[in-house]
């Protein structure tokens, strides 16, 4: 609220738009969008809204928005603005706003039917499209009352969601951690004596209150020391510190090194580590979350996380790929070495990664070197190692490969990439990349549907060579890869004889029988030779040669992971996709 009241905020538009088809766009400055009337969904960043009646969406220049209306015909209201703050604007609310993202952030108010948040934009559009003399200023007089009530719902939403007064102790500490604060403001907030809360907060964060306070202006001492051109007496002064002195021997206890030792030394490396006698500072004020202790269930039992885990170890490439996709980039990886090979992804593999040795062996001694805050794998990789693992940080485990008929390899995906994503407080990304595969789903279903292909039922193989001899890997019902044949509306033509519990049954090629209303598609590594040679001899087959020289501009060999998450098989589902539109012609 404070913040708002300090912004100088510049009213650009106010509109009731009518939209009778779908309608993609992107947010051109910061604003507001409101569900009106007859609105199937709205898709706003990373997230759908179905049945989006009554909700108020904010979000910044770019946020990408689609909006789809129901009978063809929907209304939704558009109000843009621009926020600038004065030249004698407190610095303080300057960087304040900086950190939260003012005008930027994303966020989501249910006003529910009865509210006077769509009377206020009514009249507002009412008003601006008057275009008379004075009609803005008293438009922008009815939208700083939509502000209010809007800012007002949010409070109060929160209030349901995050009522924890350490949450609230804490975030006060956040925001103004350069004023002078003490135990006795800190406990009053809280509603708690002095006592209960230092014994509450010590619970919940591991620091004392003072001290968690302390290793927050250290925090920003650290950025202005290495970004700005700030004296010692300045920086002290910005961060709390009346005492240059004092400042000084407190930012050594914590970091190992003075202030103007740290400055002189550039960023913060690494490779400036404190000496034996010092303390490292492993703080960072940012994990500190609204769930600051979890118990965690998890395949193999519960894992207790603190605040947001940073720095994650994948045991294996579809537990690094699910990283990725939330934006996280794994402190190490088993077989990181060869992950560029086998795993293709929209995004280059970051370099830096650490390999932390083989997938059914990993090295514990190096895992323990890298201090990570939580590790995750998949139960059949993890079970071996689960108690050494637990020992050096919180393990999480995921059953990738379910029991017969209980649920399918693909449902598995589907819930273990929402579930870790909660765990990382990604949930709304992951809600969207979910989203965004399903309407992905459907484009390539009825693509395929229209090029009218002689048969639905596909067998999918992954061929290999071992020891000069060319294998193939044929999904069975359930596993991933024909999880995805499904959503494309086809159906799986191999049936083995027994239960295979990976999902894949391995024959070589001699042994392979196909149907004569059936169609294989195969995936081989563009670099081996053997299996590749192999496979194109087989003249007799009806085959869609997803991965030969001659397509490799199309689909990238040997780039396709059948054991991934969500971006490969989205990868898999345009390969497929790609390979019976464009051969079906030859099967008619």
């Amino acid at each position: 609220m404070q913040l708002w009241n300090q912004a100088h905020l510049q009213l650009i538009e106010v509109r009731l738009c009518t939209v009778e088809v779908a309608m993609d766009f992107s947010m051109p400055t910061s604003g507001f969008i409101y569900a009106a009337d007859h609105i199937q969904y709205v898709e706003f960043g990373d997230v759908r809204y179905t049945e989006p009646a009554d909700i108020v969406l904010h979000g910044g220049s770019g946020t990408p928005v689609k909006i789809v209306p129901r009978f063809n015909r929907g209304r939704f209201y558009l109000v843009t603005y621009h926020a600038e703050w004065g030249r004698n604007t407190d610095s303080r609310w300057r960087r304040l706003a900086e950190q939260s993202h003012f005008g930027e952030r994303v966020s989501t108010v249910h006003a529910g039917a009865e509210t006077s948040l769509r009377m206020l934009l009514h009249t507002m559009e009412e008003i601006w499209q008057q275009r008379q003399p004075g009609a803005q200023l008293q438009a922008k007089a009815y939208f700083l009352s939509f502000l209010y009530e809007w800012i007002k719902m949010q409070h109060q939403q929160s209030e349901r969601t995050d009522s924890s007064p350490i949450a609230q102790v804490i975030q006060y500490m956040q925001h103004f951690y350069a004023q002078p604060i003490t135990l006795k403001q800190l406990a009053e907030r809280a509603s708690y004596s002095v006592p209960h809360l230092c014994a509450l907060f010590r619970e919940a964060t591991g620091y004392t209150a003072i001290e968690f306070l302390t290793r927050l202006r250290v925090e920003a001492a650290k950025t202005l020391l290495t970004d700005s051109t700030l004296g010692l007496p300045e920086v002290a002064e910005k961060v709390g510190y009346r005492d240059p002195s004092y400042f000084g021997r407190v930012f050594k206890r914590i970091v190992g090194l003075s202030p103007l030792h740290y400055k002189h030394a550039g960023q913060n490396k690494p490779s400036l580590a404190p000496g034996p006698a010092t303390e490292v500072s492993e703080f960072n004020p940012l994990t500190i979350k609204r769930s600051l202790l979890r118990n965690i269930e998890h395949a193999l039992g519960e894992a207790e996380i603190t605040a947001i885990p940073q720095r994650i170890i994948a045991l294996d490439w579809t537990m690094a790929e699910y990283l990725l996709a939330l934006g996280i980039i794994p402190l190490g990886v088993s077989e990181a070495c060869d992950m560029h090979r086998w795993v293709g992804l929209p995004m280059t593999i970051p370099d830096g990664i650490e390999d932390i040795g083989p997938r059914i062996q990993p090295d514990l001694q190096r895992i323990a070197e890298l201090s990570p805050d939580l590790i995750i794998g998949i139960r059949s990789l993890t079970a071996p190692h689960y108690d050494a693992l637990q020992q050096i940080a919180p393990t999480v485990a995921y059953d990738l490969f379910p029991p017969r008929k209980q649920t399918s390899e693909y449902e598995s995906l589907e819930f273990s990439f929402r579930h870790l994503a909660s765990v990382l407080d990604r949930g709304t990304l992951a809600a969207g990349i979910q989203y965004r595969l399903e309407d992905s789903y459907k484009e390539m279903r009825e693509h395929i549907r229209t090029s009218r292909i002689v048969t639905s039922k596909v067998m999918i193989a992954f061929g290999y060579s071992r020891h000069q001899n060319s294998l193939l890997r044929l999904s069975n019902d359930g596993s991933l890869s024909v999880g995805v044949l499904e959503r494309l509306g086809l159906t799986n033509a191999f049936k083995p004889g027994h239960y295979e519990p990976y999902g894949f049954t391995t024959a070589h090629i001699d042994e392979i029988e196909i149907e004569d209303n059936a169609l294989m598609m195969y995936v081989v590594q563009r670099d081996d030779k053997i299996a590749l040679s192999r496979l194109l001899k087989e003249r007799n087959w009806r085959m869609l040669n997803v991965s030969s020289h001659r397509r490799s501009l199309m689909i990238p060999s040997g780039m396709i992971w059948p054991y991934g998450g969500p971006l490969s098989v989205n990868r898999l589902a345009v390969a497929a996709t790609r390979s019976l539109t464009l051969q079906s012609s030859r099967y008619r």
